[in-house]
């Protein structure tokens, strides 16, 4: 598909997704870097790019990323957020948050504070704003990480993380002593929060939610199981309103796990990757990653003993193999990559193809690959 001349132009397409489907022919008009007009008639003297044949759906929204192309997000580096933004467009990614890992207040602050001016002048998927996961993470739960770096939820570090950049979205273990009012404070300044990395039971998860988290980290990895006498917060995940971040690659969830939520909890389903600096490579072998040499294979990344260190998962896979492997329909797996996203950090102007809504636009082949995609209104990545 090639690239519109004009920044005024219109999408011609006969299979459109809002997420949800529409029948018949249309035209989305873009002007800028909005989506001004979608009808059925055929606007009169604008540029057209025709799309016949291919699914036009709201761009994806991963809200949950450490790297990708090489690098890694806590390098604090100009090229380290520009790999990010460049490359994500290949997989129809439009936005997304940044994503560090449970290291000290200090570090967190000297990355967010390096990369946070960029995130707005970055060109390709757009950050959105910045994901801690972590530091108040429970040291029986590291996954990964080093349990040495995390920090108490107290006041002065909350405080020291709010000041340090834009922050959407976190994720805390809500066992941890002083970990309730660290929720309700970052709550309070408008921060979404995730419950993850943790050891809680069902009360204290249920504490944490009480206090306003609203979705759970992974859904089902790096937290306590659920068992039928100690339920945990996963069984949250069936008796409250939360979103569910879910990594959908067949490694970190046995393809059971992916149908059973395509098929009960597709509503509040959030399709994440969990990348690391080597998504996005097509490369095998030995990577360094916060600091721990890890294993790359065809489908997974792996600490020297075989534990899991994030993904190498792109979402368009994580699209098609909810599809493919969940049974979930296109609608309700658009919506788990764009819509519920963007609604479980707050944003309501990405996620949908309606009047008003920022022109973030992913065009997919019959079989969900990516054929272009639009990052506000502009073409960033065409196959």
């Amino acid at each position: 598909m090639i690239a519109p001349s004009s920044k005024h132009y219109v999408i011609k397409t006969d299979h459109l997704y809002t997420p949800d489907e529409a029948a018949g022919t249309w035209w989305v008009e873009i002007d800028t870097h909005r989506i001004v007009h979608v009808t059925a008639e055929q606007p009169v003297g604008l540029e057209t790019l025709d799309a016949t044949g291919l699914l036009v759906v709201p761009g994806f929204i991963d809200v949950h990323i450490h790297g990708f192309g090489g690098h890694d997000i806590m390098e604090g580096s100009p090229e380290a957020l520009e790999a990010m933004a460049g490359g994500l467009p290949r997989f129809g990614v439009t936005s997304f948050l940044p994503t560090t890992v449970g290291a000290k207040v200090v570090v967190l602050q000297q990355v967010m504070g390096a990369l946070t001016p960029q995130l707005p002048t970055v060109s390709g998927a757009r950050p959105l704003g910045w994901h801690l996961e972590g530091p108040f993470l429970s040291s029986n739960m590291p996954g990964a990480m080093n349990p040495e770096d995390f920090e108490e939820p107290t006041d002065t570090n909350t405080a020291a993380l709010l000041g340090a950049g834009p922050l959407l979205l976190m994720a805390v273990a809500p066992e941890r002593d002083g970990a309730i009012a660290a929720i309700e404070h970052l709550v309070s300044r408008g921060v979404h929060v995730s419950i993850g990395h943790t050891d809680a039971d069902f009360e204290h998860a249920v504490a944490g939610i009480a206090a306003g988290a609203t979705s759970l980290n992974h859904l089902f990895n790096v937290m306590r199981p659920m068992l039928h006498r100690e339920p945990g917060p996963v069984a949250t995940a069936f008796l409250y309103d939360v979103y569910l971040q879910f990594i959908a690659d067949g490694v970190h969830t046995h393809p059971a796990t992916i149908a059973l939520i395509s098929r009960y909890l597709k509503e509040r389903l959030v399709l994440i990757s969990d990348a690391v600096l080597a998504a996005g490579l097509d490369v095998r072998g030995a990577f360094v990653f916060d600091g721990k040499e890890v294993t790359v294979d065809e489908t997974s990344v792996r600490l020297p003993g075989g534990r899991l260190a994030g993904s190498i998962l792109t979402l368009d896979r994580a699209v098609r193999n909810v599809v493919s492997i969940g049974g979930l329909d296109h609608a309700s797996a658009f919506r788990a990559a764009g819509l519920n996203p963007a609604h479980s950090i707050g944003v309501t102007d990405r996620g949908f193809i309606k009047p008003g809504a920022i022109a973030d636009i992913a065009v997919l082949t019959a079989d969900l690959h990516v054929a272009a995609t639009i990052c506000e209104g502009r073409m960033a990545y065409s196959a």
